[in-house]
């Protein structure tokens, strides 16, 4: 979808993915790959203070779950399991800077980047929807 604002140039091209948090890595991925018949196209992991953060990209189809399995559960949302709603753009900056027009604050000012997940990395930032849900704009690089 085009930004409705004139010469913006902003696009948002549709779902990016699902983030889901799980405990085990191992036992989310067998269940998505054998019993669901997704497939794995990308595994990562970031090293933290607290041990790695592992994340599978899990797909069947169109459709692309996140998988996030952090070190403790206590870094798990108590919110709930499902995470986040990812949206793909071409231009994450764009985008970014469009919505900021618009009114709109983001988790933190700049894009994080992650050159470890996906082939080439990613970029990405967080906005929130009017209930608090978290809506991150995904960059694959």
């Amino acid at each position: 979808m085009a930004c409705k604002d004139e010469g913006c140039g902003c696009t948002i091209g549709g779902l990016a993915h699902i983030g889901v948090f799980i405990k085990d890595i191992e036992v989310s991925k067998k269940f998505y790959t054998d019993i669901l018949g997704f497939e794995c196209f990308s595994e990562s992991g970031i090293d933290t203070d607290e041990g790695v953060i592992k994340i599978a990209f899990m797909r069947i189809g169109n459709c692309v779950i996140e998988l996030v399995a952090f070190p403790t559960d206590q870094q798990r949302k108590t919110d709930g399991i499902v995470a986040h709603i990812a949206l793909d753009v071409d231009d994450i900056d764009a985008v970014q800077a469009c919505l900021a027009k618009k009114g709109i604050k983001f988790e933190t000012e700049e894009p994080i980047e992650l050159p470890m997940v996906m082939d080439n990395g990613v970029k990405y930032i967080n906005l929130f929807g009017p209930d608090g849900e978290t809506i991150e704009l995904n960059q694959t690089l």
